[in-house]
């Protein structure tokens, strides 16, 4: 488990949602990756907020992550 040092807490914008569903799939695989603590993406405001560990994962391949399964996503 991470320590409270290397916890990190982001929102991202996400942008190719056309339903809730799509929400769902992004929660499953950041929620699914080594790292990710907690992962809650919001449908009506096009962004997903993420904390997970700094000393296991990036910021960088999180947004990897949501590319690769068709959605764009940026830092706010």
């Amino acid at each position: 488990m991470a320590n409270r040092k290397s916890l990190k807490k982001i929102t991202l914008k996400i942008a190719g949602m056309h339903c809730v569903s799509c929400a769902f799939d992004i929660d499953g695989t950041l929620e699914e990756t080594e790292g990710v603590k907690k992962a809650q993406t919001n449908y009506a405001k096009a962004e997903v907020v993420i904390e997970f560990d700094n000393g296991i994962l990036s910021e960088a391949r999180i947004i990897t992550l949501i590319q690769g399964i068709g959605y764009a996503a940026s830092l706010t």
